[in-house]
């Protein structure tokens, strides 16, 4: 029994559904990487060589002094990685006086607690254990 949507068992081609017979399924693999099949691996591997190549001989350069745009860049990291480390000392120093600031808002807090009196002053103590 076929209808307009049904096939009859044995009649689907490899990779397809009896609910979607217009589409091909796609390969895990594709899936994962979103890369097309036709991309050739060898020559994919070979041009990522060529750019690690590439990549290790600028290095070297900068390394040895060789080239005055690679001291460029580096001048230029040394510069940005010093306003980091800088930046980086104020957060340190701002958060240090943030906390001076609620240890003592805390210590004034419990002594006021501690000064309290009345039954709402022995609420507040007895409040203040289970803290």
């Amino acid at each position: 029994m076929t209808g307009a949507g049904l096939v009859p068992w044995g009649l689907l081609r490899e990779g397809e559904s009896s609910m979607g017979r217009g589409r091909p399924k796609r390969s895990a693999e594709r899936r994962r990487t979103g890369a097309s099949p036709a991309v050739d691996p060898g020559a994919e591997i070979s041009r990522l060589r060529r750019e690690l190549e590439e990549a290790r001989a600028l290095l070297k350069q900068v390394e040895l002094g060789g080239s005055d745009a690679g001291q460029l860049v580096l001048a230029k990291r040394m510069a940005s990685l010093e306003e980091e480390r800088q930046i980086a000392r104020g957060h340190a120093v701002e958060a240090s006086l943030a906390r001076s600031k609620a240890e003592a808002e805390l210590k004034a807090l419990r002594q006021a607690i501690h000064q309290a009196s009345g039954w709402k002053g022995w609420l507040l103590r007895k409040a203040a254990k289970g803290l």
